[in-house]
């Protein structure tokens, strides 16, 4: 068998193979110039289209602040024609839908400023009502809420003004609280940002001032203070008392007790606020028409008692049993905590314990049909005294009287030396007698010397 090796066949061969090797090279860089194409194409068509909804968002966004723009140069066109008591005081929000269904929310305000835009509250040379109107929206594609807000000065030849200034517990302006100025004329209106409101064009003459917020009292728990001005042509009046202080109030919600665990009683529940230098004159007394276990207090007020921030309430009150302020105990005793619109958690307010078990009638010993503890002293609600009728054991039915005495709840209001004069009065077959006594000590009974009753006594009952 022979083979061809000749120079001529190799040549043919080598030309073949040269050939099938340049189609497929060909053949493959025409797929890659394809798939490179298609990216570049895709590639431009989004950033195209990217470009196309950026443009529309743009688009809408102007199209939406145009619109608002103009809902704020109308509202403050509506602001410049209200009376000087609608603008008092001016805090607004309202809807305004547009035909194509797009919504905006306008709020309007109005605040009363001097020359150098400072709050009205700072400075008593208030000059203009600063109008203010802010207009926002939803933009679904952004879940945004976008908003402009405009503003305008408007000045206004008055005279009569009034300014009324009020704060917190904290000392920070108080919003929303309502002012009424009675007086020759009247305005109503509420209080700005600044917890400020200014009456303008007021008829020169004497006026009352009161303000109110629902649920708030001011130091002394009253939920409408007041004060008085005079307003004239000139100048800027305000009321007497400024500022004004208004807490959201709290309350306790108060059991008596003794150091022993028994439980006490008082014909009122009286509190004096000690908190923040802000103490109240004179206490605080809720009454009840007999001797009772337990009470809930007016509303109080939340006396700041911390410098720091946000202010912390404790130990603000002292509450204690009666219905004096000489029955009030030695300062630290009973403190109460109060703060912003608590509920009152259930306090318990220790008394003194009172053992009243040396009662005679004719020298034998008795259980007295009624004892009637009184108390004279100052501050007292009903003038110069206090005086109830403590709840007695039902049992034993005579004598001899058991450990702690003849009184159910022997815990019972506060009587110092010196503090006032507590009045022990008991009665039996219609004869009675008294002594007087002190109920001071918190860590041990307080005990009432032997009440002699005979038939030569007094007649009656306590």
């Amino acid at each position: 068998m022979s083979s061809d090796h000749s120079p001529a066949r190799l040549s043919r061969f080598r030309s073949r193979f040269q050939g099938w090797h340049r189609a497929g090279s060909e053949s493959g860089f025409s797929l890659i110039e394809v798939l490179v194409s298609a990216l570049m194409v895709g590639l431009i068509a989004a950033a195209a289209a990217t470009a196309l909804i950026s443009s529309a968002h743009f688009s809408g966004d102007q199209q939406l602040r145009s619109q608002a723009d103009v809902i704020a140069n109308q509202d403050l066109e509506r602001l410049r024609g209200m009376s000087d008591e609608q603008l008092g005081g001016l805090n607004q929000t309202r809807t305004v839908t547009l035909p194509s269904g797009q919504s905006f929310t306008v709020t309007s305000t109005s605040t009363y400023v001097n020359t150098s835009g400072a709050s009205s509250c700072t400075s008593s040379a208030a000059s203009y009502y600063k109008l203010t109107t802010n207009v926002s929206w939803t933009e679904s594609y952004t879940n945004q809420s976008p908003s402009i807000t405009d503003e305008s000065l408007l000045s206004r030849p008055v005279s009569g003004d009034l300014l009324t200034d009020v704060k917190d517990p904290t000392g920070a302006p108080l919003q929303g609280a309502t002012v009424n100025a009675t007086g020759a004329s009247n305005q109503t209106g509420t209080t700005d940002s600044n917890g400020c409101i200014v009456f303008a064009g007021l008829t020169p003459g004497s006026y009352t001032v009161a303000l109110s917020k629902t649920g708030y009292v001011d130091p002394n728990g009253n939920s409408a203070p007041s004060g008085t001005a005079t307003v004239t042509t000139t100048g800027m009046a305000s009321p007497s008392g400024l500022p004004f202080r208004l807490g959201q109030a709290g309350s306790i919600v108060g059991t008596f007790g003794t150091y022993s665990g028994a439980g006490g009683q008082a014909d009122g529940l009286s509190w004096l606020g000690t908190g923040a230098g802000l103490g109240m004159t004179t206490p605080g007394i809720v009454t009840a028409t007999s001797a009772a276990a337990g009470f809930t207090s007016a509303l109080l007020y939340p006396f700041d008692t911390s410098a720091t921030s946000p202010a912390t309430y404790s130990s603000n009150y002292q509450v204690y049993g009666g219905q004096c302020a000489q029955q009030m105990p030695p300062a630290g005793s009973d403190q109460q905590s109060v703060s912003p619109g608590s509920t009152g958690a259930t306090d318990t307010i220790q008394e003194p314990l009172l053992d009243i078990n040396s009662v005679t009638y004719n020298g034998g010993a008795v259980k007295p049909l009624h004892i009637r503890l009184t108390f004279t002293g100052t501050g007292c609600k009903n003038g110069t005294n206090d005086s109830w009728y403590p709840s007695l054991i039902a049992s034993p039915t005579a004598a001899p009287a058991p450990a702690n005495g003849w009184l159910a709840y022997p815990g019972q209001p506060y009587a110092g030396s010196g503090q006032g004069t507590l009045t022990v009065c008991a009665d039996y077959s219609n004869h009675k007698a008294s002594v007087t006594a002190t109920n001071a000590s918190f860590t041990q009974p307080n005990y009432v010397s032997a009440i002699a009753i005979s038939s030569s006594s007094g007649t009656g009952t306590c």
